[in-house]
């Protein structure tokens, strides 16, 4: 049944790389040997479905093939996404948007994903607690915070967005603190980051929790973007020896993550 079998290959993606953090070589592994064998049964939609989690990894290892060049001839998603259209098929198109905003927030290439929001922002907010969903609302915050900082004009808009993504977050927390504790701390940290300087202590704090929670539970993707975060939080004040010290460690968890 290739139509399970893709469910469950989809499955294993959004787990490994969104949902746990499991090594990205070993995923692209997986992911490739499995996508080989949909091709040799003639699987095109089986196969095209997987394109986004496969070209999210692909991007992610630093791997120089573009898997879209297999069906569309181009390496860009956009064909892709027509077809998604076509088909209507939004779930896949909503997990091509979900790999890009993962990707152009884990790459720290804020001004993409907050393009990618503005596209798609009703569609991050809410939804069944599925990893899917989970990683959009956190996305949803990430972006949310940074927009509010950025685009003062439109501070309020943005900062809610963030608060919502927050406390959707919170609630979660409460049913499994492993899995959301540490990225309910990292966006505290950011909304205490927009708040000021009267919150910079507490800021500092939150951030060195959040990658701490990371690390112990073994989220070392996480761990690595909540570095990230912090060491743009310690420029901002100047400290530039505590932003190269999170940009080291931020380096070191991405290189044991795989990417």
């Amino acid at each position: 049944d290739m139509e399970r079998v893709t469910g469950i290959l989809q499955l294993y993606a959004a787990v490994a790389v969104w949902g746990c953090g499991d090594k990205l070589t070993k995923a692209e592994e997986i992911i490739r040997i499995h996508f080989r064998r949909m091709l040799q049964h003639k699987q095109d939609i089986s196969c095209k479905n997987i394109l986004p989690h496969l070209n999210q990894v692909a991007n992610l290892t630093g791997s120089k093939e573009n898997v879209y060049v297999t069906f569309f001839n181009t390496t860009e998603d956009n064909f892709f996404e027509e077809e998604m259209n076509r088909r209507g098929a939004h779930t896949r198109k909503l997990i091509l948007h979900t790999c890009r905003m993962y990707l152009a927030v884990m790459c720290g290439d804020m001004e993409s994903a907050a393009r990618e929001y503005e596209r798609n922002g009703a569609k991050y907010q809410g939804g069944i607690r599925f990893f899917g969903t989970t990683t959009r609302v956190f996305l949803a915050g990430i972006v949310g915070f940074y927009l509010a900082r950025k685009r003062r004009l439109d501070e309020k808009k943005w900062a809610q967005v963030g608060e919502i993504s927050m406390d959707t977050i919170k609630s979660w927390t409460q049913d499994s603190s492993w899995n959301y504790a540490h990225k309910l701390l990292l966006l505290e940290a950011e909304c205490l980051f927009l708040k000021g300087e009267e919150h910079e202590h507490i800021a500092a704090a939150k951030y060195n929790e959040s990658i701490a929670l990371a690390k112990k539970h073994k989220f070392k993707n996480e761990e690595g973007l909540a570095s990230q975060k912090a060491a743009m939080f310690h420029l901002e004040y100047n400290r530039k020896e505590e932003a190269l010290s999170h940009l080291k460690h931020a380096k070191a968890c991405y290189e044991c993550w795989g990417a």
